[in-house]
């Protein structure tokens, strides 16, 4: 599962660089390649939202709908229905923008006790809000051609794939490697169980040897304090003797 969102997210990141390399050329020059790859993509997200485990809760809901989107966005561009840049623009502002507003998790704003992953979260889709939000602008600001705008927007994507790839746990049964996934995985556990056990039992031995050599050390302190004993009840008896 996270090795087929890994795919889709470098095929993605892909296609953007190489829009980015071409960014004075047509739009509808790379429709195709760029459509094919968004199908790609969606078709990913939706088998791994419907067979991946996830850490976070209700991820594999939000891939859903995201590979559900991106396929009809995929669908959209590869039919003809976005042909020239200014609608392309358009439509890819408005893709960014608004999975990045709702990307945002209301925990992420703390970040004082935010994690590392979340800071990266919090990065990554302010990044994609404010790209978005420019793209609106950009004939009346820099006037930055469309193909490269939406390379760089195809990066952004990417990114954001590769980082959610990375929250998925295992595979569920029945799904491509899953079983074999989860053999290896339960193999692993059992080797560090193993290594656990011997740990213990060498511990244990480890811990009957001073439990036995301190046996004998007090023994041995009992046996010197009864000799003592009757040396001096002999002494004392020699003594009484005596007088």
């Amino acid at each position: 599962m996270r090795t087929m969102m890994l795919i889709a997210s470098v095929a993605m990141m892909g296609a953007g660089i190489f829009c980015v390399a071409n960014g004075s050329v047509a739009f509808l020059s790379l429709a195709f390649v760029i459509g094919i790859v968004f199908m790609l993509l969606g078709a990913f997200e939706i088998l791994v939202g419907r067979r991946a485990d996830f850490e976070l809760s209700d991820a594999d809901l939000g891939m859903t709908k995201d590979g559900v989107i991106m396929l009809l966005f995929g669908a959209a561009i590869l039919s003809g229905q976005i042909t020239d840049e200014l609608s392309a623009q358009t439509v890819f502002a408005l893709l960014l923008t608004v999975e990045g507003v709702l990307s945002f998790r209301s925990n992420w704003l703390d970040l004082m006790t935010a994690s590392r992953e979340q800071r990266i979260g919090v990065g990554t889709n302010m990044l994609m809000i404010v790209i978005g939000v420019y793209m609106f602008f950009n004939n009346s600001t820099l006037n930055l051609p469309a193909t490269l705008l939406i390379g760089i927007c195809m990066i952004i994507l990417g990114l954001r794939r590769a980082a959610q790839a990375f929250t998925i746990e295992y595979n569920k049964p029945g799904f491509i490697t899953g079983n074999q996934e989860k053999l290896r995985e339960a193999e692993e556990d059992e080797k560090k169980a193993l290594a656990k056990a011997k740990e213990g039992i060498r511990e244990q031995k480890s811990a009957q040897r001073r439990i036995a050599r301190i046996k004998e050390d007090i023994a041995a302190e009992e046996n010197v304090l009864m000799s003592a004993a009757v040396t001096r009840a002999e002494r004392e008896a020699e003594r009484e003797l005596e007088e």
